[in-house]
């Protein structure tokens, strides 16, 4: 499942990071007990290193240690969800509204056809991997981040990655509904075309809103 990476971090960051990395894959998912021998022997180092990735992940409110246990991957709550796609939906709204001046016609029209080609595969048959559609779905919303002018906007958001990452594919596993969802992708990208900051406006918040109620509805 884990591999080390082969980086002058230290161990426990190693550790770390792979960790992290898993949960926000769906490697590891909320009702696991994570055994500090067993990551250890994947990692392959000490318990070390990992109780101190672990507790550092349970001071970010990823997991729960349970004494006699282990660490316990924390269910997400309809209240985590609530709170953190408020938040991204202010953000990200407010990042569009500079960055529809410098995302070029290119980035959006190579993002709109692998929107299309997923579209039509879905249509006839072939379903899109968690993952696949996960990262198509973040490589539109990092574009507007990204592009946007507010260096602080940008800094809250890459802080919040992580999180926003295991939400997006808990949201395609909860929903399963790629037509739907791939639709207002396209929208959005084509209002990011247009330059049209008002419908554009609406449609980023409306996509959030009926993600964020697929996902509260399954928690």
């Amino acid at each position: 499942m884990l591999r080390t990476r082969s980086t002058r971090e230290s161990l426990s960051q190693q550790a770390y990071n792979q960790i992290k990395d898993a949960l926000c894959e769906g490697k590891i998912v909320a009702g696991d007990i994570l055994s500090e021998n067993q990551l250890a022997q994947e990692l392959g180092m000490s318990r070390t290193p990992v109780r101190e990735a672990l507790r550092a992940l349970a001071s970010e409110n990823w997991l729960e240690i349970k004494n006699g246990v282990g660490a316990y991957v924390k269910p997400l709550s309809s209240k985590d969800i609530e709170d953190l796609y408020e938040i991204r939906c202010l953000l990200e709204v407010q990042a569009a509204k500079t960055a529809v001046y410098s995302i070029s016609d290119q980035e959006i029209d190579d993002l709109a056809r692998r929107f299309q080609e997923l579209l039509k595969n879905y249509a006839d048959g072939k379903l899109p991997s968690p993952q696949y559609f996960s990262q198509l779905d973040w490589e539109l919303h990092e574009l507007i981040v990204e592009h946007c002018t507010n260096n602080y906007l940008k800094v809250i958001m890459r802080n919040n990655n992580f999180n926003i990452k295991r939400y997006q594919l808990l949201s395609f596993e909860a929903r399963n509904d790629i037509k739907d969802s791939t639709l207002q992708h396209l929208n959005i990208l084509s209002l990011l075309r247009q330059r049209d900051i008002p419908a554009l406006t609406k449609a980023l918040t409306e996509h959030f809103n009926w993600a964020a109620n697929f996902l509260k509805n399954t928690t």
